[in-house]
Formats: C-alpha cells, structure tokens, sequence
C-alpha cells in the first residue's frame, strides 16, 4: 500500500510544477470563454434510487445578463433567459457530502460563459437539506446513477436534446462528488475494500472516521451486497477535485476508459489523505500506456474545501468549518484561476 504520507521536498516541487502548469494551462484559454452570456434555471427530474430529484442549470444565451438570487447567493445570469443558438458541450458536477447544487456555481457560470451547459444535481439523500451520510449504500449507488439521469433528462428534453452534443459530454466532481464521477466513468467501487482499508488505516486517513464511526454495523451488513452496473459510456472527459477513492482498487482503475482527467487536490489533506485517495487514482491510471495523461494540480495552502464557492457571510458563519481557509490563502483568486484552467480544460478534451 502507499505510504501515508507525501514527502515535503517532494510535494514542494510538485506544487511549483504543477501550479505552473495551472496558470500556462489557464493563459491558453481562448477568448471564447467569455462568449456569451448566462442563463440559469432550476429543474426536476426523477432519482432512481426512488423521488424527485432536483438540479440547476446554467447555460449559455444572447440575453444581456442580470442577477440571479437564490436564498443567501447572488449569481451572475437570467433566469430562464432564451438559450442561444447551437449545440453545446455539457458538463454535470457533483457536489460533496451534505452540498448543495450552488456549491461549484461560479465554475458553472465559467462554464456557460464559455459555451457549455452546465448541470448540478442536488444528490438526495446527501445534500446540506437531508444528508444521511455519505456511507449509506443507497447514497453511493445511488450518486453515479443520479448524474446519469441528469443526462437523460437532458437529452430527453424537447429544449435541450438540440442544443446538447452527445459527443461533447463531461462530468466535475468533488470530493464524493470525485467519487461520484469515478464509478459514473467505469471505476467499479467494492465497499467492503473501504472496511478494510479503514481497519488498517485509521490513523492515517481522516476519511476512516467516517468508516469507523456510528453505524458500522449497518455498514458491515450492507458493504458486500452487489454493486449495480453504474458506468455511463457517454462521459468523455473529467475534472475531479479531491476525491473520496477507497472503494476502487488499483485493478479497476486500471479498467477505466482512456478519457482525459484532470485532478485537483489540496497541499494540506485535511479531509483525505491523498496517497489512499486522489494520489493513488493518478498514480494508477499514469501505468496505462493508451491513456491520455492525466494532469494532477496540487493546491498551494489550500485545504479540502477549497474548492467550494466563497460562500456568502451569512452561511460562512453557520459552517466555519468549511468555509475557513489557511492563512494567507485566497479562495475567491483560486477559483477564478481554476475556472479559467478548467474551462481550458474542457475546451481542448471536448473538442472535435
């Protein structure tokens, strides 16, 4: 197994690299991202894991661009504004454990901007208004089959299915959300790995907290019923920022189709450690020689909820937790740089 810990020196040099490489990445980014205008709406559609199951939509339109207000956050865009002419590329993102469908909403307004539809489901059952965990099978087998229907959805939909390419389809995940994604492209998850990673690992992964806190039993009872088929052969590129792994062994990964990735993950894991999780995901698919190179971009001082949104004040002081960051880090300058590298990103492994 990986160590638990990566080296300084080492980490050092590769957050200079990489953070290099974000920014050469980002400058390349044409001047199209700022091609249109965004509209938004919100919509529902059927979880199949049982009930309704709603998701914001951010797209791109002709109509001059107003404010959007949604509870706390002030979003750039219309409200159901006209969609503009043409068939687009579209991008789902999958939040993370106990989020919200606002959480990335300013990657989705980059998105837009730059000529994508930009789709967020709020996944039941782990969302910041009902959460029973994220441990819950009904939540892990349920969250890859939830972003598969946001695409059906999409592309059953009489104003939609004209405007969406289906050969333009990706998918941005954090943390669950990068689990989420994970299973969606192929990675077939084995719960009772998690179980057993935790059981020899617990004090070197704050994920196994989880794992081996409250409700282990129910967990130990459900971990090794089948897992369902949870691949969707339409998504052909990914973004995917500090993601929950344990479930994937090195041989699934191995498996996964030879689309472009690119990862994200914080220098300090607070949440995960990255040699069981988001390294190891990145380490496994660089042994795959038809396989686009994976990018990986190491976050200088940033911890895991770095890549939420800058939330507004008056949610920020009911989650200090994730809404705080290291000294000396600025989430709001972050993102603007990460959407721009993501955008870029996008635009080149979407292209014709």
């Amino acid at each position: 197994m990986f160590g638990s810990h990566v080296k300084a020196s080492r980490t050092l040099a590769l957050v200079l690299c990489v953070m290099a490489a974000m920014t050469a990445v980002a400058l390349e980014t044409s001047a199209s991202d700022q091609a249109y205008a965004v509209g938004y709406t919100s919509m529902t559609t059927t979880d199949p894991m049982g009930g309704p199951m709603p998701y914001s939509l951010w797209y791109p339109t002709e109509v001059t661009e107003g404010i959007v207000r949604l509870g706390p956050f002030e979003l750039p865009g219309t409200w159901d504004a006209e969609p503009a002419p043409g068939q687009f590329g579209l991008v789902v993102l999958s939040h993370g454990s106990g989020g919200s469908d606002l959480g990335h909403w300013d990657t989705a307004v980059a998105l837009a901007r730059a000529g994508f539809i930009a789709a967020a489901p709020l996944h039941p059952r782990n969302n910041y208004r009902h959460d029973i965990g994220d441990d819950a099978r009904v939540v892990l087998d349920g969250r890859p089959l939830q972003l598969s229907a946001v695409i059906d959805a999409l592309l059953g939909d009489e104003t939609w299915s004209d405007r969406i390419d289906p050969q333009k389809i990706g998918a941005f995940g954090f943390s669950a959300g990068g689990y989420t994604v994970l299973a969606a492209l192929g990675a077939q998850p084995d719960h009772v790995r998690s179980l057993d990673h935790c059981s020899r690992h617990a004090d070197d992964d704050p994920y196994c907290r989880i794992i081996n806190g409250p409700g282990k039993a129910e967990r130990l009872a459900t971990y090794g019923d089948p897992v369902p088929s949870l691949v969707d052969g339409r998504l052909r590129a990914a973004v995917i920022a500090d993601a929950f792994a344990a479930p994937f062994s090195d041989e699934t990964l191995l498996n996964l189709p030879p689309v472009a990735l690119l990862f994200f993950r914080p220098e300090h894991e607070n949440v995960l450690n990255a040699a069981f999780h988001n390294d190891r995901v990145v380490h496994v698919v660089r042994q795959r020689d038809d396989f686009p190179e994976p990018q990986e971009i190491v976050v200088a001082n940033a911890n895991h909820y770095a890549f939420i949104v800058p939330l507004p004040d008056s949610v920020a002081r009911n989650v200090p937790r994730i809404a705080s960051d290291p000294e000396g880090f600025d989430r709001a300058a972050f993102h603007e740089e990460m959407n721009r590298t993501i955008v870029a990103f996008f635009n080149q492994a979407l292209s014709d």
